[in-house]
């Protein structure tokens, strides 16, 4: 009875069409944000934020860039069931299984690459790409629906409960916390992960409403969601303008 309620909790609304749709689009969205993952690592530039907390696991406990990516999103995955479980769908799993999965295969080729270009262009570029196909693949995550990563469910739940807190923002307080914890554990912070961390999260939010219009509206997998995503601060100066002006129509009545 329990199974049958959470299908139909999860993926009950949506046609055999739109699960598959989104599975695979799910699976695309992992494979981009970890190539562009890979190449932030790979670049030696500093890494993306997330990278930073997994480089320092990495240099404290030498289980390598793919398994501290496994720990760390089989942790956060526990975390986001116990508090976020309504963001949690097919999505998560994959994103967290296949991200680890393909941030694994791409790192050796990219570090192959990278000794044999050893210059400080091709580093630029592995960061220039790295942070755009991170952003695109995180914003795809996100615009899906689907099941956001782990992290992100954590954030959105905690944004139920503030309504004008803003997603960029939010991301950029939270990458913060990674680049402080990785470097206290020798992740390697440089000018890469200064421009991750102040980038990211307004470009997911400023791809998302994008992605919807482009790509998974005309699929038949949109969400009015993705087009509110940028409207909370808006929608709370809407609200805090009328009681101003409500003050000061008593203050003159008096």
């Amino acid at each position: 009875m329990w199974l049958k309620q959470l299908y139909n909790d999860k993926l009950g609304n949506m046609t055999v069409k739109q699960v598959l749709v989104k599975t695979i689009l799910m699976f695309i969205a992992a494979a981009v944000s970890a190539f562009g993952v890979g190449l932030f690592i790979c670049s030696g530039l500093g890494s993306d934020p997330i990278s930073v907390w997994l480089d320092g696991l990495d240099h404290t406990f030498h289980f390598g860039i793919g398994m501290a990516s496994t720990i760390n999103n089989n942790v956060t995955l526990v975390v986001a069931i116990l508090f976020a479980f309504k963001y949690i769908n097919v999505g998560t799993v994959i994103n967290s299984v296949f991200f680890s999965v393909a941030l694994g295969l791409y790192e050796p080729f990219m570090r192959s690459f990278i000794a044999a270009h050893n210059n400080l262009w091709v580093r630029s570029a592995y960061i220039a790409l790295g942070l755009v196909f991170m952003i695109l693949g995180l914003a795809l995550v996100v615009s899906l629906r689907f099941g956001f990563g782990n992290t992100d469910s954590i954030l959105f739940r905690i944004m139920d409960k503030h309504p004008t807190f803003q997603y960029r923002f939010m991301k950029i307080a939270l990458d913060g916390c990674y680049i402080i914890a990785g470097f206290l554990m020798g992740g390697v912070v440089s000018v890469g992960t200064i421009i991750a961390f102040v980038l990211t999260g307004p470009g997911i939010s400023a791809c998302v409403p994008v992605i919807d219009k482009l790509i998974l509206t005309p699929l038949g997998v949109g969400d009015h969601h993705n087009r509110e995503m940028n409207k909370r601060s808006k929608e709370a100066e809407v609200i805090e303008v009328p009681v101003e002006e409500a003050a000061e129509v008593l203050k003159s009545e008096d």
